[in-house]
């Protein structure tokens, strides 16, 4: 079996250490105001940019998701779960 030696703690603070992605479209998408759902007054190659960007982002996100899909589940042999012992 595989043992990375990485404690769940240790994931956690990787996880949480991790700064939010920062794209051009949601920056955008802050600044306007309520009323509208995008400001109207962009270049145009901003625009194309910021929709590049959230583009190419959302198809790493599904790529990433779709590799942790094929995971091998690992079992937690040092976690006692009361609710299912036997």
């Amino acid at each position: 079996m595989f043992n990375s030696g990485m404690t769940v703690e240790t994931l956690r603070d990787c996880l949480a250490a991790t700064d939010p992605v920062n794209l051009l479209g949601m920056r955008l998408l802050k600044t306007c105001p309520q009323t509208g759902l995008y400001p109207t007054d962009l270049p145009r190659e901003t625009l194309k940019e910021a929709v590049s960007e959230i583009v190419d982002y959302t198809g790493r996100c599904t790529a990433a998701a779709r590799r942790l899909s094929h995971l091998a589940p690992i079992p937690l042999t040092t976690l006692p779960i009361l609710e299912f012992g036997l």
